[in-house]
């Protein structure tokens, strides 16, 4: 049987070229642009919040706290947030910039928050939360 490297060597490189090509692809498709949060951007309550939550993490690490993130939403030009742990079977409520919260589930679609919020942002995660 004869062998011919040099033929060999041209599928080769175009094999690995198919690949490279793909991979670039992939990493355009699945990577969002997120635009990094500002310390404006995050209100006072919620700095105090997620500080207590890493000392609970710190002190505890199994407890339920290392299962939690907040996550920022848009709606109606405002920033609002919602604390999601995994071990929590409780939907999140939302909370304003301010520290108010919408009495609302906001995960429920049938309301307008739900409906229309936007732009997600995770704002913090702790060590062992899934990604939102």
């Amino acid at each position: 049987m004869f062998f011919d490297a040099k033929k060999m060597n041209v599928k080769s490189n175009i094999m690995k070229k198919i690949v490279l090509l793909a991979l670039f692809a992939l990493s355009l498709i699945s990577c969002k642009k997120e635009h990094h949060s500002s310390a404006n951007d995050i209100p006072d309550w919620l700095k105090s919040d997620i500080k207590k939550q890493e000392q609970i993490i710190k002190d505890s690490p199994k407890l339920m706290n290392a299962y939690g993130s907040w996550v920022r939403y848009t709606w109606e030009s405002e920033y609002y947030f919602e604390y999601h742990n995994d071990l929590k079977s409780s939907s999140p409520r939302a909370i304003s910039m301010k520290g108010d919260t919408l009495h609302i589930w906001a995960d429920d679609i049938n309301t307008d928050y739900g409906k229309n919020k936007c732009c997600k942002f995770c704002v913090w995660k702790a060590p062992n939360a899934s990604i939102y």
